[in-house]
């Protein structure tokens, strides 16, 4: 059976969208040093929606009871309740938040004072509070709790693809959600099969691509933020996830929390479509001249070191190829890869965009042989994860009809 930690922060629901625990209790989680993750004992963490105020903050152990612990730790998704509770002042050193995260992420607030639940409180109404957001109290009387945690209750209820600050996608990092917490999922160990059962709990029918969220560019926002994790509190929570040939759904997946030094650059990035329509790949690269005046397609050069890049795709359904432009590219690691692929192992090729070379050189394609041939650009953007990278490691945009980033802005290499 799939299962896992989860929980989030509030701050992170709040952007992307979570379950409410209990009535006008928006979320509620422990923490723990700078962890909000594979959590059952920390200090407690609540947002709270009331009609005239909202406020995430701790809870203060004021007329603190074993039945009052029994509800919170059912709000923050323990359904066993406690196992022992106590507060931020008194021992619990590695399970608590410092006063410093107190004050510098939590605004130093008490979202619940006074507070005083009956035996089996399912919700914020069942219980005796003070106003949301009132309370006299300092960060040592911040409640502390150790929730009873058990594996075969923690599923995963949702998968989501974010990308940028927070907006839902087709393509986008993967957020998954669970009646405990939300984070993400690392990319290590990620297989075919696994990627297309993601993709089923999206909500998609197909599987385009994945990968560590680090290949991917940010400068295509295809993906989550590093602004909206880091604010957020956004945290890797589970790995080795591995769903069985034939699975078609998670519960048919097993995975293991995340270790607590996870980097989040490794993080699941996952393409997915509902549209089973043309689909495109990379299949070369090559470097191209002619001489001026000359248009015929035999008198296109190709295998030198020096050239306009030519980008050839194919339509994995139609078995279309198009060969053509892709436009100027500042990225040093595409740059390079560009020549690796094309058989040379140049970090540090001499780009240009056409423009920069005059046609009576004849290095380059010219502005002739382009117009007799009606070459176009066939990628409106490309961009390689590192140096030296394979083909296949590449990502890219089909350019649309009509595109054109202008022909002396194509891509010149010398490699």
């Amino acid at each position: 059976m799939f299962t896992q930690l989860l929980t989030t922060a509030a701050t992170a629901l709040l952007l992307l969208g979570g379950h409410t625990q209990a009535a006008n209790i928006y979320t509620a989680f422990l923490a723990a040093g700078n962890s909000t993750t594979g959590i059952s004992w920390g200090t407690l963490v609540v947002a709270v929606l009331s009609s005239n105020y909202n406020v995430m903050g701790l809870v203060c152990d004021d007329h603190m009871t074993n039945d009052t612990a029994d509800f919170l730790c059912r709000a923050a998704g323990f359904e066993d309740g406690h196992e022992l509770w106590g507060r931020n002042g008194v021992n619990f050193t590695e399970h608590r938040i410092s006063i410093e995260t107190f004050v510098n992420v939590y605004g130093g607030r008490f979202a619940l004072d006074d507070l005083i639940c009956p035996p089996g409180a399912r919700q914020l109404e069942d219980c005796q509070h003070r106003a949301v957001g009132s309370s006299d109290c300092n960060y040592a009387e911040g409640v502390v709790l150790k929730c009873k945690a058990k594996d075969d209750d923690l599923d995963v209820t949702s998968v989501l693809l974010y990308k940028g600050n927070g907006t839902r996608s087709s393509n986008g990092t993967v957020v998954l959600y669970g009646r405990r917490r939300m984070g993400l999922l690392g990319a290590e160990g990620v297989d075919d099969t696994t990627a297309e059962v993601l993709c089923r709990e999206a909500g998609f029918r197909y599987l385009v691509s994945y990968n560590a969220t680090k290949y991917v560019s940010s400068r295509a926002r295809d993906k989550l933020s590093c602004d909206t994790i880091q604010t957020q509190n956004v945290s890797v929570i589970l790995q080795d996830l591995h769903c069985p040939t034939n699975s078609t759904a998670l519960g048919n997946c097993s995975a293991t929390p995340a270790r607590g030094d996870w980097d989040i650059d490794n993080a699941l990035w996952l393409s997915c479509t509902n549209d089973r329509g043309p689909e495109w790949v990379l299949t070369n690269l090559t470097l191209a001249h002619n001489v001026a005046g000359h248009h015929e397609r035999r008198d296109l050069e190709t295998g030198n070191d020096y050239g306009t890049v030519l980008v050839s795709i194919k339509n994995t359904f139609t078995g279309e190829e198009r060969t053509g432009l892709t436009p100027y590219t500042t990225s040093a690691y595409t740059r390079s890869s560009m020549c690796y692929i094309m058989g040379n192992s140049n970090k540090y090729p001499q780009p240009h965009r056409t423009g920069e070379i005059d046609d009576i050189y004849n290095l380059k394609v010219s502005c002739g042989y382009i117009v007799a041939n009606e070459m176009r650009y066939v990628l409106s953007y490309l961009w390689c994860p590192g140096y030296y990278q394979k083909l296949s490691t590449c990502q890219f945009r089909v350019a649309h009809e009509g595109y054109s980033a202008g022909n002396d802005n194509a891509m010149w290499l010398a490699c």
